[in-house]
């Protein structure tokens, strides 16, 4: 009886898990899209799907799962749509809004990561970036979990026409964000944009 009981709570943990992964699928190493957002991988990641609370042009790829590391591919954000759903109509969350200064954009980005649930969240070392014949900037994030985590990130935003594309790289800042920075750039190097 203890046996055939171990077998059936071993069997619900397998489905469990399996449902679970239904939504994953491996990205191999070339080139990837979501939607006008097109970059190109040098190894295998792991498309994690959309996030239940994001905005529906969010996807999430990892390498090691989505604690360890996230490279979220946002494909052009119109005006008035967000990266993250409010939790409510009294808690909204920052909305895109065309025409904003590099700075502003930057602002935008951060203030959506503190909608995420990312706490002391700075940005610094802005620099420009060419995607395409687009102008965009790129720069480096340092924030916490709420856990009280240090997360180190890079972040990538271009503007083409009305809409902002975004590449944002998290990670752990102990080891999981030096191991993999320099992946992450030639990704965000790789990027283009538009339909």
């Amino acid at each position: 009886m203890i046996a055939k009981t171990l077998r059936a709570a071993v069997a619900l943990a397998a489905l469990v898990s399996l449902s679970a992964c239904a939504g994953l699928k491996a990205v191999p190493a070339g080139p990837y899209a979501s939607g006008g957002n097109q970059i190109s991988v040098g190894r295998t990641w792991t498309d994690m799907g959309r996030l239940y609370d994001a905005s529906k042009g969010v996807r999430m790829l990892s390498i090691d799962g989505p604690q360890l590391n996230r490279l979220f591919v946002i494909d052009g954000l119109k005006p008035g749509e967000f990266i993250i759903r409010p939790a409510s109509k009294e808690t909204p969350t920052p909305t895109w809004k065309a025409g904003l200064t590099p700075t502003e954009q930057v602002e935008f980005l951060a203030d959506s990561l503190v909608a995420m649930q990312y706490y002391r969240v700075e940005t610094e070392n802005l620099r420009p970036v060419k995607v395409d014949d687009r102008s965009g900037v790129r720069f480096d994030i340092t924030a916490q979990t709420v856990d009280g985590l240090n997360i180190s990130g890079i972040a990538q935003l271009v503007e083409a026409g009305d809409r902002l594309y975004i590449l944002l790289y998290l990670a752990p800042t102990e080891h999981y964000f030096g191991a993999t920075k320099a992946e992450v750039e030639g990704i965000m190097a790789s990027a283009r944009v538009g339909a």
